[in-house]
């Protein structure tokens, strides 16, 4: 990972990075005619045109496209061809295939292979017809791509986080909320919540915290669960009611109650203010944007997610930031391990505020980086409460 992401300074831009389509046809003047219509069809659009689908492969990296357009009838690698061997590669951004040899056989072809839309080429009528097809595939593949790693910061987050649907049933939870119940997180959704409290607990979850939790919105407090053995779980339970009916938990143990009186304090005037803010990094690309953050870190920072998304966030270290903290980080992202500090940080304004910041690696199964999510709070420090 390049270590600039937690170092440097500067500001995030407000622009969304340009829709960039690869277009890919070995019919020099068509290719061109091609761009030029999608670039007047579309907005904010950046095209690259390749006659030679062997080269238009080797500059196809993660990342880097947004879009493929494709001729099919091409010499060496056709366009089918060219989407096999893309996905070996791992690249999964929509594909396009936009042939002027139409029949049923190719139709059948591409369709088995994957190809996200089949077009056959016509007059310039067609080209508004494309235009409209590459435009609503890239915002779905964006917005696939937003939620997918949405749920990964949620999959990762020390916090359990479970959805309950209106009947009270658990539709939904990561690891660490099954884990706080010592069960595996298949053995509960599908189950209602009470499952989770004792009698005397769920009673008061009926007569007190649900009526709140429907009259105001949310609640957050101090609740018992119970383990699958019978053990009691002191936590601390956050609840979001939604708009169907069912509600949003987030919940942590608590196992030194005497040390958690002070931190409970401030902790729960933190998650009445922001909750908890996350963002995802991707090493993988240049400069390590980020790539997903929730509501809570443009609450915290004053940074949209427009704002947010595809760019680093060295804007957050300003001139007081702690130069020995920043290379604390440094040391701990260059080895690949995990590390929790507390540094002062900027907001969009300008204004200073001290957070505390977890930052963990995400690997696949065999080891390999994925990503990197930073949980952000905000901290209080001797006496000082900043609020973004």
């Amino acid at each position: 990972m390049d270590v600039s992401l937690l170092h440097d300074i500067a500001p995030f831009s407000t622009e969304q990075r340009a829709m960039r389509i690869l277009l890919v046809d070995d019919n020099e003047s068509m290719v061109e005619l091609s761009a030029t219509f999608l670039e007047r069809e579309l907005d904010d659009v950046e095209t690259e045109t390749y006659t030679d689908p062997v080269s238009a492969l080797d500059e196809l990296t993660d990342g880097a496209y947004d879009c493929v357009v494709s001729d099919y009838d091409m010499p060496v690698m056709d366009g089918l061809e060219l989407l096999t061997a893309a996905r070996e590669r791992g690249i999964e951004i929509p594909f396009v295939l936009f042939t002027g040899k139409g029949s049923e056989e190719i139709a059948s072809r591409a369709i088995s292979a994957g190809v996200d839309e089949y077009l056959q080429k016509g007059g310039p009528e067609e080209y508004p017809v494309l235009a409209n097809k590459v435009s609503n595939l890239v915002e779905k593949h964006r917005a696939e791509t937003h939620m997918r790693r949405g749920f990964l910061a949620i999959e990762s987050a020390e916090e359990g986080i479970g959805i309950i649907d209106g009947d009270g049933v658990y539709q939904y939870m990561n690891e660490a909320y099954a884990a706080l119940y010592d069960r595996n997180r298949t053995e509960l959704i599908g189950e209602h919540w009470d499952l989770l409290y004792p009698d005397e607990e769920a009673r008061r979850f009926h007569e007190e915290i649900l009526p709140q939790l429907e009259a105001e919105g949310s609640w957050r407090g101090i609740s018992t669960g119970v383990t699958k053995t019978g053990e009691l779980v002191p936590e601390r339970l956050v609840l979001t009611r939604m708009d169907d009916g069912g509600h949003v938990c987030i919940v942590q143990e608590l196992t030194e109650v005497d040390a958690l009186r002070a931190e409970v304090e401030l902790k729960d005037r933190v998650l009445d203010a922001v909750g908890v803010a996350i963002v995802v990094i991707d090493p993988s690309k240049p400069d390590n944007p980020v790539v997903y953050c929730n509501e809570a870190f443009e609450a915290l920072t004053g940074y949209d997610a427009a704002a947010v998304e595809g760019r680093n966030y060295r804007s957050l270290y300003g001139p007081e930031t702690d130069p020995e903290t920043v290379a604390d980080i440094r040391a701990a992202v260059d080895a690949g391990e995990p590390i929790s500090t507390d540094i002062r940080s900027y907001g969009a304004g300008g204004e200073p505020f001290w957070a505390h910041l977890d930052i963990r690696p995400i690997r696949d199964d065999d080891g390999a980086l994925e990503c990197f999510v930073g949980f952000y709070r905000a901290a209080d420090r001797d006496g000082d409460a900043d609020s973004a």
